[in-house]
């Protein structure tokens, strides 16, 4: 089994948030458990993420990727990690040189979302990088 970690500061508030990331999980509840990680601030979070092996830091600077792009990092990192991947998502500060410097940046897009909006858009996109990797039609 595949195991994902989120790493973030703050934590979901919005029950309708909250309902869409519980959905994705058990769509994905065959494949993937996740585990979520919430630290009251950014040194708090860095501290967490100095602690993994290889974390993906979700960040506007990062590489930008398409959704078919997104699926094959995700999958690449998953097999270089043995099954088990990172990402964090951090706070209205980002994250310090330090931490960019030892993580793989990702993009999930030019726009600005809050914590709570990317845990949800994460989600969607994980969940739809296991559907293209399947082959069904849900990416289309």
């Amino acid at each position: 089994m595949i195991k994902i970690k989120f790493l973030s500061v703050g934590k979901t508030k919005e029950a309708w948030l909250e309902e869409g990331i519980e959905e994705y999980i058990k769509r994905l509840s065959a494949s993937v458990s996740f585990e979520f990680l919430w630290f009251k601030d950014e040194s708090l979070l860095e501290l967490a993420i100095r602690k993994e092996k290889q974390t993906i830091l979700l960040d506007p600077h990062g590489k930008a990727v398409d959704s078919l792009g997104f699926s094959d990092v995700l999958f690449q990192e998953i097999e270089k990690g043995g099954s088990r991947l990172v990402f964090a998502i951090g706070g209205p500060a980002g994250f310090s040189e330090e931490i960019k410097k030892a993580a793989l940046l990702v993009s999930l897009s030019k726009m600005t979302f809050t914590h709570q909006m990317t845990r949800l858009i994460l989600m969607e996109q994980i969940f739809r990088a296991f559907e293209i990797r399947k082959g069904t039609g849900y990416h289309k």
